[in-house]
């Protein structure tokens, strides 16, 4: 059973990394699904049995991915707050492990899912009261704003600096829970 996990895996991990090549090449739309497991090397079958269109694809790693952050956040000595330079760290360097694919789902204006994996993250990391306030609410979607915005900006404006010094730039700034 293990091994026929880890084969499934794989052939999502190719799937995933064909469809980001495929999409740096061709508009996505244009893109077909038998030319994506072509380039992937897995059968239509193992496609279908995963998947229900290209954008599904995305969908799940994007999953994959805050399920992974989630875990590492989770062993962060600090980071009982979202405003700790830690946590804008582990952001950013999470950002830049997966920029290629972050880039990509720009690129094809499915930006979303990693507004929504962010939103949905910070929501469920630190929205937690009984009865929470408005204010802190809005303050963790002007975080949420905050992050992806400068990772943008970051983008095109070359990647210049380091991500320590982009996560110093956001703590200097005191995100805090009120």
């Amino acid at each position: 059973m293990k091994k026929k996990n880890q084969s499934n895996q794989l052939a999502k991990e190719c799937i995933v990394t064909a469809l980001i090549q495929l999409t740096e090449q061709k508009p996505f739309s244009a893109i077909t699904i038998s030319e994506l497991t072509d380039r992937a090397g897995v059968s239509r079958m193992t496609y279908y049995r995963n998947y229900t269109s290209k954008e599904d694809v995305f969908k799940k790693y994007m999953d994959e991915i805050v399920e992974k952050y989630r875990r590492e956040a989770g062993k962060l000595k600090k980071g009982k707050r979202y405003g700790e330079y830690e946590n804008i760290l582990q952001c950013f360097q999470y950002f830049v492990k997966y920029k290629n694919f972050i880039k990509c789902i720009i690129k094809i204006g499915m930006q979303n899912l990693l507004f929504d994996a962010l939103s949905s993250y910070l929501l469920d990391t630190y929205f937690k009261e009984k009865e929470p306030s408005v204010e802190q609410y809005y303050l963790l979607c002007a975080y949420e704003g905050s992050l992806l915005s400068a990772y943008m900006a970051w983008l095109e404006n070359g990647e210049k600096e380091s991500v320590e010094v982009l996560a110093d730039i956001l703590y200097r700034h005191r995100w805090q829970e009120s």
